[in-house]
């Protein structure tokens, strides 16, 4: 995940650290960035999560399971992403953050492959059912001037890093790729729908001042 979690206490889930400021991280229930503190000591085993103890956030008070073991939260915290996108292109792109989120890179990238598809849609280059190849969607929005060449070869890769995570094969991504993936997709969302939302914004406010 971006966010690292910070061990502060090296005998976390040792009897030791009992009622101590145990690690740094981001909360599953608040999504702040805070510090935890561990509320007991006998460390509880399961095949899934491995040895886990709870903790409570100082920030917000949840109590959360954290796998010793694992070095990861139990829910997992929600990433961050884009604000603002119209709903036809955030329903695909969330769905690639929960996915994220929930330690699954396949679903992540084929979700930000269809955010590719999606973009299409918004700049009418192409529709819902389309028959018309990712690959040729790209082309034409770098030739409509939508993006630039940095930004083709950046969606190229998001849609061949997301044919991977589609099909059983030797290549499909991990964690790590999906969030290069996502880092990908926000610097196009960015540079493209958010960037014609906020000169929206900025032309209107300038024709006021007229």
């Amino acid at each position: 995940m971006e966010d690292k979690i910070e061990i502060l206490r090296e005998s976390i889930g040792d009897i030791s650290s009992y009622n101590q400021i145990v690690l740094r991280g981001r909360c599953p229930y608040c999504n702040e960035k805070g510090t935890f503190r561990q509320l007991s000591y006998d460390l509880e085993n399961s095949q899934i999560t491995g040895q886990t103890v709870s903790l409570k956030c100082e920030g917000c008070s949840s109590i959360v399971a954290f796998s010793v073991t694992q070095t990861k939260f139990y829910p997992a915290p929600m990433l961050k992403g884009l604000e603002g996108l119209p709903e036809e292109i955030d329903k695909y792109y969330q769905e690639g953050i929960r996915c994220i989120s929930a330690d699954a890179p396949n679903g992540a990238v084929t979700a930000f492959r269809k955010v590719i598809h999606a973009i299409g849609i918004h700049y009418e280059i192409a529709k819902v059912n389309d028959n018309k190849t990712l690959y040729k969607i790209i082309q034409e929005l770098y030739d409509q001037e939508h993006i630039v060449k940095k930004l083709k070869d950046a969606l190229i890769g998001v849609k061949d890093i997301g044919n991977d995570g589609a099909h059983i094969n030797e290549n499909e991504p991990d964690i790590e790729q999906a969030l290069k993936i996502k880092h990908l997709i926000d610097t196009v969302l960015n540079s493209t729908i958010l960037c014609d939302s906020n000169l929206e914004f900025v032309k209107g406010k300038h024709s006021r001042q007229d």
